[in-house]
């Protein structure tokens, strides 16, 4: 088993490539060769085919059990995601149900709703002064006006009944008997206009015109009193005059006189007076529902107010809340893009159809031994041969204690010599020579034949390597 490990071999093919996360060159690995060694070429082929054959098949094995295993956790892993996020949206619906109006992208609507409630609450108290304001006024026309109207000739002259007359005359007759005396001419002349118009028409001086003229009286002190103090002259003549009137009010029988109700004294019949009455109660009543009003705006400003001071601490609370769901919710969303992909990847290997080991080329019976390395063997062996006939003829000279030369002598003897003569070669010396120059010739020759001889039959043609020279050197 050892010695068929150490026969495969595996070489990993690397590339640079741009990867897709970083954008970055990065080296990754794109193929690999298989190869087996043996001394038979047919057995060294037979044994890369089957393991080729069992990568292959191994690695359709591996991918569709891991695809199947990889489509059936994700697909746990998912579920398991779902019911966490189904959970959260609970804890989320809950949350804003229980912070319904203070959620953060309700703060800017609840903050338009406070600003223009309190515009609203300003523009109803404006209203509110300004009927008040209307209704001192109307008030004050009212008090100048008398509830019963007066008969207007076309002339603009005021004509009055007998009767009406009478009930005058009387009633001026009371407020002057309550400031002069009785022999006074104005309280002469009215006793005398009385007793005329009594002889004519009868005393008309019944309940009801009492009632009516203590009715005008009230109307008469309430506009003084507004306008004067309790202790005016004014003011104390109307008191008197409703207090005579009202003591002759008392000692007539009610049922006889046919006395007039409540509603029927305070009846008025003057168009001003009733068109003033009327607006008068329209504004007071209108004043009553801008004060309902306002309360019901406050109300609101205040609720909106305590949503907008809830709304940091819910706003924090609600962020946390969403954090996490939409956190669940990416992972959810990856696994799910996984889970995808895987179950793509699932139906691929099914179907053979995935990404698997390729042959880009399937084993060839080989036709020269990859090793040993002849063309390595020779070059070490040349230059081991030079560095030993270096190493050699190093030794030698170490060795030799020979003197060669004037500078070894002048060395040696410490003086240098006074005539050097040179070697005198002769005829022997020559030809030994020219014998060695061409014996090393000789060897050359025949050591660069057997060069090209074994490199054209072991190594590769000649004709193909001329070629691959001239390709390299770019003329071919």
């Amino acid at each position: 088993a050892l010695m068929f490990s150490e026969s495969v071999e595996l070489d990993l093919v690397s590339a640079s490539v741009i990867d897709p996360r970083s954008g970055r060159p990065t080296d990754a690995t794109i193929a690999f060769r298989l190869s087996f060694e043996d001394r038979s070429p047919d057995a060294t082929q037979k044994v890369a085919n089957e393991l080729v054959s069992l990568y292959l098949n191994e690695n359709l094995r591996t991918r569709a059990v891991k695809a199947s295993g990889a489509t059936d956790f994700l697909s746990g892993e998912a579920a398991a995601l779902n019911n966490e996020l189904m959970k959260q949206e609970s804890i989320l619906a809950t949350f804003k149900e229980n912070n319904e109006g203070a959620l953060p992208e309700l703060y800017q609507f609840n903050l338009s709703v406070v600003e223009r409630t309190e515009r609203e609450f300003s523009d109803t108290n404006l209203r509110i002064q300004e009927l008040q304001k209307r209704v001192i006024q109307l008030a004050a026309q009212l008090t100048q006006l008398s509830p019963s109207a007066p008969v207007i000739l076309a002339s603009g002259e005021v004509v009055l009944s007998d009767a009406d007359r009478l009930g005058a005359l009387q009633s001026e007759y009371r407020k002057k008997s309550a400031i002069y005396r009785d022999n006074h001419p104005d309280l002469k002349r009215l006793t005398r206009e009385i007793s005329v118009l009594q002889t004519m028409n009868g005393d008309i001086d019944t309940g009801q015109d009492i009632q009516k003229q203590l009715q005008a009286q009230r109307d008469e002190l309430a506009s003084l009193q507004q306008r004067y103090t309790a202790d005016h002259v004014k003011v104390v003549r109307a008191k008197k005059v409703m207090g005579e009137l009202q003591a002759k009010l008392d000692n007539i029988d009610r049922t006889s006189a046919g006395l007039l109700t409540a509603a029927e004294i305070t009846t008025p019949d003057n168009p001003t007076y009733v068109l003033l009455d009327t607006q008068l109660k329209a504004s007071r009543a209108e004043i009553q529902s801008l004060n309902s009003k306002k309360i019901t705006l406050n109300s609101k400003i205040n609720e909106y107010e305590q949503l907008i001071k809830r709304a940091p601490a819910v706003e924090k609370g609600y962020q946390a809340l969403l954090r996490d769901y939409q956190t669940t919710g990416q992972k959810y969303q990856d696994l799910r893009a996984k889970l995808r992909e895987a179950e793509v990847s699932k139906n691929l290997e099914k179907e053979r159809k995935g990404e698997h080991f390729t042959l880009i080329e399937p084993p060839a019976l080989p036709l020269t031994p990859t090793s040993p390395n002849r063309i390595a063997i020779i070059m070490v062996g040349f230059i081991l041969a030079i560095a030993a006939g270096v190493g050699y003829v190093v030794i030698l000279e170490a060795m030799d204690g020979s003197i060669r030369g004037a500078k070894a002598l002048t060395k040696v003897m410490g003086v240098a010599p006074f005539v050097v003569i040179p070697y005198l070669e002769n005829g022997d010396d020559t030809r030994l020579r020219a014998k060695r120059r061409g014996i090393a010739v000789s060897i050359a020759a025949t050591m660069l034949l057997i060069s090209i001889v074994y490199t054209h039959f072991y190594f590769k043609p000649l004709d193909v390597l001329w070629f691959v020279i001239l390709q390299r050197a770019g003329l071919g």
